[in-house]
């Protein structure tokens, strides 16, 4: 079998800042396809939703138009969420919205392109020089020469981006050996097993693994895979405890049914120190797999003590001094405490009166 046609992958920014606007992409060659200008008139009067996807719209119809964007798959990045959630939910309340998201729709699969519109945090995108060119600078990001590769950290895991996040979660887990799993590791000890052996019907008996703690770390590109074995696990061997963390980027693929699968999600934003420094960009999410209780309600989700002190981190998290770590320490602490009281005692301080 063989191919006949060649695809390769882009990677674009696009923005609409005021009355103007840019976007840039990178080729194959190594050159960068821009475009820059001004609002008319009608354009000056719209919202800036539809300023960002119009720009994104303008951008994919000109390249394909010149050729440059066709047979390929384009990851195209802006810092309006609204535009990313409307191209993957298909449907937008707003008439000129939806008017835009049919357009894109359509270019993608009459174009010859597949594509992906992905939000990053607008910090980032004054980084790339997007930003800078919808106002009319060229001297910053991709347009003084920089890769663009360096501005797309799909591939990274948040681990690999900040190495003072492990140590900072293994203090307040209180496991300093804690690792975090390996992709291979998803799919067996990330389900509570070991390995397995054959017994004499050569039956494959699989072993459980005597770890009961797992820290979950994929990067972006990768997060939704992780997430289902993640989902799997949680139902299958209920009395696991799992960590996730994830940069916040490609989350069309993965946050909802990481909200339905976790107990309790929180957002770490970039703060002048480590573990999660300014220069990050994307908030980090952080979520909390409890195990499943043995009495009612037997999960821990929603709960009165969760919902305290996920609020209580928050809060510490939006202030400049503390990172949260005493409070996270309770959350790890609080199944095992659970465990040690009768029934009666849990449904009194999980659903107080």
């Amino acid at each position: 079998m063989r191919a006949t046609h060649t695809q390769v992958a882009l990677y674009g920014f696009g923005d609409a800042s005021g009355s103007g606007f840019g976007s840039s992409i990178a080729l194959p060659d190594g050159s960068t396809l821009f475009r820059h200008g001004l609002w008319t008139e009608g354009g000056e009067g719209t919202t800036s939703n539809y300023r960002e996807l119009g720009n994104l719209v303008s951008a994919i119809k000109e390249g394909l138009q010149s050729g440059h964007l066709v047979n390929t798959e384009l990851f195209l990045f802006t810092d309006n969420a609204t535009a990313e959630g409307a191209f993957f939910k298909g449907n937008t309340p707003s008439r000129i919205l939806f008017d835009l998201i049919l357009r894109l729709r359509t270019i993608d699969m009459q174009g010859q392109l597949k594509l992906h519109v992905i939000h990053v945090a607008g910090s980032r995108m004054i980084e790339q020089g997007t930003d800078g060119l919808s106002r009319g600078e060229f001297t910053t990001g991709v347009m003084s020469g920089l890769p663009m590769s360096q501005f797309i950290p799909l591939h990274l895991s948040a681990l690999e981006r900040s190495p003072a996040l492990l140590p900072w979660i293994q203090t307040w887990t209180g496991i300093s050996s804690l690792q975090p799993l390996t992709p291979e590791e998803w799919y067996t000890l990330g389900h509570g097993l070991n390995g397995g052996y054959y017994n004499a019907e050569y039956c494959w008996i699989p072993i459980l693994a005597s770890q009961h703690f797992f820290l979950w770390a994929p990067p972006p590109a990768a997060a939704y895979a992780a997430v289902d074995e993640l989902a799997l696990s949680r139902h299958k061997r209920t009395h696991l405890f799992h960590i996730f963390i994830c940069p916040r980027l490609c989350t069309h693929l993965w946050r909802k049914k990481l909200y339905r699968t976790a107990d309790l999600v929180l957002e770490l934003p970039p703060r002048s120190a480590p573990p999660w420094r300014l220069d990050l960009h994307e908030p980090l999410i952080l979520a909390f797999v409890f195990p499943f209780l043995s009495v009612y309600p037997w999960m821990l989700r929603s709960t009165a003590p969760v919902l305290e002190l996920g609020r209580k981190v928050q809060e510490v998290w939006k202030g400049s001094e503390g990172d949260g770590g005493p409070l996270l320490r309770q959350l790890c602490d609080l199944p095992r405490s659970l465990g040690r009281m009768s029934g009666s005692m849990v449904r009194e301080l999980l659903h107080p009166p």
